[in-house]
């Protein structure tokens, strides 16, 4: 194409130059601007052909000249990139290797000697600000990069935010995100959850779902917790906390951790029998020892079925020393003292734990067996220390 272009511009010089001249018995004429050239023909062949040579030289020189020009500048910027990537590499080999106050200090420096950092850079000196505690230095950073508005920017910068602890500052990172992604939709859980916000947890996990943002046990585990947070929230009334038992999964009401709040929650409201009936419901395939101990708090003391039920239990595991704890508890509570002690003592010689002990010296107080109580009571404190 340039070659192309080359004699076209020729071509056009020659015709405007022969334009001035005429021929006449062998000679040329040139007139114009008020004087006259002769050239014999021969001459004229010749000037025209170094016309044209001279054309085509020049434009040679002119095309290589200004190529030149885009091949040095070319080159100077790949110079620039590769030490550029070369810094790079060293800073990101030196995050990894964990030599962030190196790493630090040559970012810092390099900066504010006035270089022009790239995006990567300013992330990467940005990072290793954050974990050195550098915050001001971080924010500077951030701040540059910032301006391009790109998500990835906001992202990186919510990460630092959570991990700094300043959940809402994230938040408000993450908002200004054009595009949910796997990562922001990661770093929003994590940012609600630090702030205890489980409503809108458990609206973001069916996106996470959607997303693939994480696994399905992770999905569940957040799910779990963001219901068992909404349940310890007094502020819920029993219908709300009955709807949340409905729109639970089969694989959430399967938790003892669900069982245990929803039981408490419904405890904490008047409705005590749904509270025993839900923990008895579990017990029925599954156990959970946590729950057995929570039963005997919320049984009452004159509901002597609880305690058959519990009995019951016994049957099934007859080596379980919580079990037979919880008994013996239920048992003083009844003002069975027999079987409270030989209950509280089956349990202490399957595991001497200072909570049997300290149970003992409540019931031989009760018994008014005072001098067994503070050898309970001793042994209580003994155990305690050695569980430190």
């Amino acid at each position: 194409m340039r070659p192309i272009f080359s004699l076209l511009a020729i071509g056009f010089f020659a015709f405007a130059f022969v334009s001035f001249a005429k021929y006449s018995d062998g000679i040329i004429l040139f007139r114009g601007f008020g004087y006259q050239v002769e050239f014999s023909l021969m001459m004229f062949i010749i000037l025209q052909i170094g016309l044209i040579i001279f054309l085509y030289l020049s434009l040679k020189i002119l095309s290589f000249v200004l190529s030149s020009k885009r091949k040095i500048l070319a080159y100077l910027k790949s110079r620039q990139e590769r030490k550029e990537i070369s810094r790079l590499k060293g800073a990101i080999k030196n995050l990894v290797a964990g030599e962030t106050s190196i790493l630090y200090e040559q970012a810092k420096k390099y900066i504010r000697e006035g270089n022009a950092a790239s995006k990567e850079m300013l992330l990467v000196a940005a990072r290793a600000a954050h974990l050195e505690g550098e915050y001001s230095d971080r924010d500077i950073y951030i701040a540059q990069l910032e301006e391009s508005e790109a998500d990835d920017i906001y992202l990186t910068k919510a990460l630092m935010l959570i991990d700094e602890g300043r959940h809402h500052d994230a938040l408000g990172a993450l908002h200004k995100i054009q595009k949910r992604s796997v990562g922001s939709v990661r770093a929003e859980l994590a940012a609600l959850r630090i702030g205890r916000n489980w409503d809108r947890v458990l609206t973001l996990i069916k996106v996470a779902r959607k997303l693939n943002a994480m696994n399905s046990d992770a999905c569940h585990r957040i799910e779990l917790e963001a219901i068992v947070g909404q349940l310890a929230n007094l502020n819920m009334s029993l219908p709300e906390v009955e709807q949340v038992s409905k729109d639970a999964g089969k694989r959430i009401r399967s938790e003892p951790s669900f069982v245990l709040s929803m039981s408490k929650a419904l405890w904490s409201r008047g409705a005590a029998h749904s509270a025993q009936e839900i923990v008895e419901n579990y017990l029925k395939s599954a156990w959970d020892d946590a729950l057995v101990k929570h039963y005997v708090q919320i049984s009452e003391n004159h509901n002597l079925l609880a305690l058959e039920k519990v009995e019951g239990w016994l049957v099934k595991q007859p080596h379980n020393h919580m079990l037979l704890m919880a008994l013996g508890v239920m048992c003083r509570d009844r003002e069975l003292w027999g079987k409270s002690e030989s209950y509280l003592r089956a349990s202490d010689a399957l595991n001497a734990s200072a909570e049997v002990a300290y149970e003992l010296s409540e019931l031989y107080k009760i018994m008014n067996r005072l001098q067994e109580s503070r050898a309970q009571l001793e042994l209580f404190a003994v155990r305690q220390v050695g569980n430190f």
